[in-house]
């Protein structure tokens, strides 16, 4: 397999892994209890995609996907639970590293300024 058609795995697979995400987030938001397997495969879900990204030395990916697997780490662990707010800002994250995806599949171009700000916020709010 040529890195361009292992790229193109990443990417598929990666989407396929954020419809995951964001199917477990609104059963969050729907029914907050947090139970261990669902919170431990979002966890998974942002795990696979940062440590893949990492493989394609996708560092936009890796950094912010990072920072939101710290907390998701913190609810699998108790120190935070599922609340709205969370979830809608999980959620956002989500539409983030979609569209870090997205960049990568359409190009590799960079996000503008207003995306790069977006970004920014995000992570802000997450730390």
């Amino acid at each position: 397999m040529s890195m361009d058609q292992a790229l193109q795995t990443y990417i598929e697979e990666g989407r396929g892994l954020l419809e995951e995400m964001e199917d477990i987030l609104l059963q969050l938001e729907n029914e907050p209890l947090q139970d261990d397997d669902t919170v431990n495969a979002l966890f998974r879900a942002a795990h696979t995609i940062k440590g893949s990204a990492g493989l394609f030395g996708l560092d936009a990916i890796v950094s912010f996907t990072h920072v939101v697997e710290n907390v998701l780490d913190k609810l699998r662990e108790g120190e935070l639970a599922v609340n709205g707010d969370l979830v809608e800002l999980l959620l956002k994250c989500r539409d983030h590293i979609a569209l870090l995806i997205s960049v990568v599949a359409e190009s590799g171009e960079a996000l503008d300024a207003e995306q790069e700000r977006s970004g920014e916020s995000l992570l802000a709010a997450l730390r």
